[in-house]
């Protein structure tokens, strides 16, 4: 794993960097599968509006950045949820991303153990996320990590909400 990965919660002064970053998670998403051109991407003043909502919601919401020497290198956004079958909140990574230069250097291995360390701290009692299909390299890394697959169907209607 990179030596110096700096993994933080995302502060108001990230915003740009945070925008480029999941402006570019979500070409790379729509390039590798078709599923994702239902969801229109963004312009840069509706992320950037969307970045300052979901930091404005802690109790739903939290924004990781990670960095390799001061240089932003990937993202996770978390949902936090009250499961009932798990009788306590539940984590949910919605996203996960380290920009292609920077990927096979073990920072997402260093993300994960981080957003794992940080649900046992804050008390929850699960972490669930989804993965496309066809994402071998991330099923590989969440299995190495203890996660297991279970098979659902992932549903989604979108509301016309989006800006």
């Amino acid at each position: 794993m990179a030596d110096n990965l700096t993994i933080r919660c995302c502060e108001k002064k990230d915003e740009l960097t945070y925008v480029d970053l999941n402006l570019a998670f979500m070409e790379e998403s729509l390039a590798e599968d078709p599923y994702w051109t239902r969801i229109k991407i963004p312009t840069r003043q509706a992320m950037g509006e969307t970045f300052r909502e979901a930091l404005g919601m802690p109790e739903l919401m939290t924004l990781f950045i990670a960095e390799i020497g001061g240089e932003a290198c990937g993202f996770a956004n978390i949902q936090r949820c009250y499961s009932i079958w798990s009788r306590g909140l539940t984590m949910t990574i919605d996203d996960l991303y380290i920009t292609p230069a920077f990927r096979g250097q073990g920072i997402g291995e260093g993300m994960m153990d981080f957003i794992v360390a940080f649900a046992e701290d804050q008390g929850y009692h699960r972490i669930q996320l989804h993965s496309g299909l066809t994402n071998y390299k991330a099923h590989a890394l969440y299995k190495k990590l203890g996660f297991e697959a279970e098979e659902t169907s992932f549903f989604m209607k979108s509301l016309g909400t989006n800006k």
